[in-house]
């Protein structure tokens, strides 16, 4: 029933009458938030109002956030653009230090203990190779805590497990660093990248797969690039090659990395100082397993949760300021009780969430294009009515 003379009008269109007009003091609030309130303040620095949390998020101050980036320049949190993604791996693990940018790669946190690793540039291939760089060469895996899957959306490396190998010249005659393949039936499409670093007067550097089949020499990184063509079907053996030099030269460089099924065993011909990982055994790195797709894993679903304590609310009206795109769709809800029971609501209308002093506020963005960059750029809750 619509508020008009003559008529009673129902608690929930009084409050929402109400929530209308607090969302435009929302807005007054927040303009002032962002250029300095220019008033005499309650304790001189903090506005005096009542019953209000808000935040025009000058600092990252999402208590939860799954699948949005914070942007500290524009002061919002936004759905990354993840519609030219080809190749991914999802970590699950307790924590990460914090989220990955490097190698064209990022991570942003999809659900609890659960990321999202992906390349922004180059084609699948060169997706694959910059996702494998970041996490085992520049060992941003290492910066996650407790790592219990290692999810792949490329089907070869299903099984697989990493491995990484590095020499350098340490004598005057020619080394090798030598590794056998513990399983030579089923390590189909054994993949490596590689650098080779020659050094000077004059040294040479080579990764080999098999052994005295050369895929890299001379001064090349192939980290970060497309080596499918170097992959191999049961190879036997892998070696790293560092030639010899005079006094004054510096060293001759390999470090490889290798994707493939079961253990590698290495030995050191003399001197090349010779040093592997193998990331399952020393530092308890999961094999890989198969990645669903983006759907299933929930990167399409994006979620902010603001929590505040007050004394006591069974009421709410939050105002919650986001740009979404006509293909996506947006839910409020709010909780009294922290988060064990939620109450759905219209944007500036009023809750009533069972009563309890953990206020919380919780905005998911549902995608159907990975495209659309949806953003949420202010939140404000006003509590207890009555």
């Amino acid at each position: 029933m619509t508020i008009s003379s003559g008529n009673t009008a129902s608690a929930d269109e009084v409050l929402n009458a109400i929530g209308s007009n607090f969302n435009d003091t929302a807005q007054m609030i927040f303009n002032a938030d962002y250029i300095g309130f220019d008033s005499r303040l309650y304790n001189s620095t903090t506005p005096n109002l009542k019953n209000v949390k808000y935040s025009t998020f000058t600092a990252d101050n999402a208590d939860i956030n799954y699948g949005f980036f914070y942007d500290s320049t524009n002061d919002l949190y936004e759905c990354p653009d993840l519609s030219l993604v080809t190749e991914y791996v999802i970590v699950e693990a307790t924590s990460l230090s914090a989220q990955i940018d490097i190698n064209n790669c990022k991570s942003v946190e999809v659900s609890a203990g659960k990321w999202l690793v992906y390349c922004t540039s180059g084609t699948a291939a060169v997706h694959r190779a910059q996702i494998a760089k970041t996490l085992f060469v520049s060992d941003k895996i290492l910066t996650f805590t407790s790592v219990t899957a290692v999810k792949t959306s490329h089907a070869n490396d299903v099984g697989m497990q990493v491995h990484s190998g590095y020499a350098a010249y340490a004598d005057l005659s020619a080394q090798t660093y030598t590794g056998t393949f513990v399983d030579t039936t089923t390590n189909l499409n054994c993949s490596s990248w590689s650098n080779c670093t020659a050094g000077t007067y004059p040294q040479a550097s080579s990764w080999e797969m098999p052994s005295g089949s050369t895929l890299n020499d001379g001064t090349n990184d192939e980290h970060g690039t497309d080596t499918t063509g170097d992959e191999q079907n049961n190879p036997a053996t892998c070696q790293i090659e560092v030639d010899h030099a005079s006094g004054g030269a510096t060293n001759a460089i390999v470090d490889a990395l290798i994707y493939c099924f079961g253990d590698i065993t290495w030995v050191d011909s003399g001197s090349s100082n010779g040093t592997n990982v193998d990331y399952y055994t020393t530092y308890s790195i999961p094999f890989f397993t198969a990645a669903d797709t983006l759907t299933n894993e929930g990167v399409y679903t994006s979620t902010l949760i603001f929590k505040d304590t007050v004394v006591s609310t069974n009421n709410a009206i939050p105002v919650i300021n986001s740009t979404i795109d006509a293909t996506s769709s947006q839910v409020i809800s709010v909780s009294a009780n922290g988060g064990s029971n939620w109450t759905t609501v219209n944007n500036a209308e009023i809750a009533r969430p069972t009563a309890g002093t953990e206020l919380w506020r919780k905005i998911v963005i549902t995608r159907t294009d990975l495209s659309k960059l949806d953003l949420v750029t202010e939140q404000a809750c006003k509590y207890e009515f009555y």
